[in-house]
């Protein structure tokens, strides 16, 4: 029952539709008009950014926190399963809430608040790893490597069994993220295996 609360608690933080809100509350809404689930470029937030580049920011800001704030708190009060079911529960939330759909999050920062709270370390490396991508040119792949890495350094540094386990579903849901929309590339004359690169490894639309 612990791991099932945790996890729907996880979910309802993750919800939190972030760019709306801030778009809403910036008058930036016909903004998000343009919002598609099927392309990459058309996520709510990049769009935001494009227009609005510290309504992005806060954006992003507030994505991070309504996962690492539930998962954080969990730590203090409750055990390894009940957390990392947190944590997963989180970025789904953040991916498929159940309201405004299509200006749910990749799952990234959702993932990076999650990670901070239970694995802080692992998740400073990946962040790194993001930065340097970022330097050259290669952001979408850096995140990759350094989010798939997460789960490879928990073990290495001995985390227990549930976070290994949270830490390896958390990319499996972001990569199915990625994936929504593929039949539009793949209607464009895009091989389903060449769509699939570019979306979940290179984080391409």
């Amino acid at each position: 029952m612990g791991v099932f609360l945790w996890a729907l608690i996880g979910y309802v933080c993750g919800t939190l539709p972030s760019a709306w809100i801030v778009a809403s509350r910036r008058g930036l809404v016909p903004v998000l008009d343009d919002v598609r689930r099927d392309a990459g470029e058309a996520d709510a937030h990049v769009l935001l950014q494009r227009v609005a580049g510290r309504a992005a920011t806060i954006a992003a800001v507030m994505d991070v926190l309504k996962a690492f704030t539930p998962v954080v708190i969990a730590t203090r009060i409750t055990g390894p399963y009940e957390i990392a079911a947190c944590a997963i529960g989180a970025v789904a939330g953040h991916c498929w809430p159940p309201y405004l759909r299509r200006f749910a999050g990749r799952g990234l920062s959702a993932a990076a608040g999650a990670f901070l709270a239970f694995l802080p370390v692992e998740m400073i490396v990946a962040g790194l790893v993001r930065v340097i991508g970022s330097r050259v040119k290669a952001g979408g792949l850096a995140s990759t490597i350094g989010f798939a890495a997460i789960p490879f350094l928990a073990w290495w540094r001995g985390q227990p069994l549930p976070y290994l386990i949270a830490s390896g579903v958390i990319n499996v849901l972001i990569f199915a993220r990625r994936l929504e929309g593929i039949g539009s590339q793949i209607a464009a004359g895009a091989s389903l295996g060449d769509a699939a690169l570019r979306r979940v490894v290179f984080d391409e639309s």
